[in-house]
């Protein structure tokens, strides 16, 4: 009895996870993120932006648009980037155009905290523009 419950009778497809990539240029690192940032994934998502930030690229953006889920950990995690990224003196951005991140984000009241936008190009327009919109720097 006890070998049958432990032998499912039917194959259960799992979701492929969280995939990275990065993508490195002189303008800017884009950490491109597909899938489900969930609480498995949260720690492989920290650990590679902690990663770039280290090397201190001009600019760093994290590409969202391919994410289908978004949990508490994964929200928590683009603040931690964001602040890190602050500390660090690298300009940050976040791309971002499907309900499972920008719904939470909004819910939270985040999107005057996080710099979110709607495509990778409007990122990077944006950290183009960025040095003349901060006092002192441009």
């Amino acid at each position: 009895m006890l070998d049958q419950l432990a032998a499912p009778r039917h194959r259960v497809d799992l979701p492929a996870g969280m995939t990275l990539r990065v993508t490195a240029t002189a303008e800017a690192t884009i950490v491109t993120v597909r899938g489900d940032v969930d609480l498995a994934a949260v720690g492989r998502l920290r650990s590679r932006l902690g990663d770039e930030l280290d090397l201190a690229p001009r600019a760093l953006v994290l590409d969202l648009t391919g994410v289908g889920f978004c949990g508490s950990g994964g929200i928590t995690e683009l603040l931690v980037a964001a602040s890190e990224a602050h500390v660090s003196g690298v300009p940050f951005a976040i791309a971002a155009d499907r309900r499972p991140v920008l719904r939470p984000i909004r819910v939270l009241g985040l999107e005057h905290v996080l710099p979110v936008h709607r495509s990778v190009t409007a990122a990077l327009d944006w950290l183009e523009v960025l040095p003349r919109l901060l006092p002192g720097t441009g």
